[in-house]
């Protein structure tokens, strides 16, 4: 699958990607990212466990992450968005239990002393060009003039 392969996936209607929302989580650490695919995919197990306890046998119960992991010095990090069924939307708060339930967990998912771990959780506005914007940065190629993004990865979950 390429990039443009994705965006269009994601920007889909029928297949209820989440694009309203920016979800960045964060290792403030140089890691692998193999381990950041396994730490992200224990996440996707514990949220999806802890929301619907049969979501092996029910696949069209359970949340996915479409991933795209970076690397920038000292914090090796990877853009979401969430594919989140019908159900788990609701009309006062919208995602906040699966903000608080994937925040807490991808902190205690870092087996630092001190914690460090952080999840970025923010909605766009809701017109089409600021989720275009949102799915365009969350997949975006490296940029060959900077510093910054020298490697990156994607996949779903």
């Amino acid at each position: 699958m390429t990039k443009e392969e994705l965006k269009n996936a994601l920007l889909k209607k029928e297949n209820k990607f989440a694009t309203a929302y920016i979800v960045v989580a964060n290792t403030y650490m140089n890691m692998s990212f193999e381990l950041l695919t396994h730490k992200l995919n224990l996440l996707n197990a514990i949220v999806n466990k802890e929301l619907f306890r049969y979501f092996k046998k029910y696949p069209e119960k359970r949340i996915q992450f479409a991933y795209n992991h970076q690397r920038v010095i000292g914090n090796t990090h990877s853009h979401l968005i969430l594919k989140v069924p019908d159900e788990y939307y609701q009309s006062h708060t919208e995602l906040l239990k699966i903000r608080d339930l994937m925040w807490f967990r991808w902190w205690q998912l870092d087996e630092r002393q001190e914690k460090k771990f952080r999840l970025w959780f923010q909605k766009v506005d809701d017109d089409q060009t600021s989720k275009f914007f949102n799915v365009n940065y969350a997949v975006r190629e490296t940029k060959k003039d900077t510093v910054q993004n020298t490697e990156l990865t994607f996949g779903i979950l």
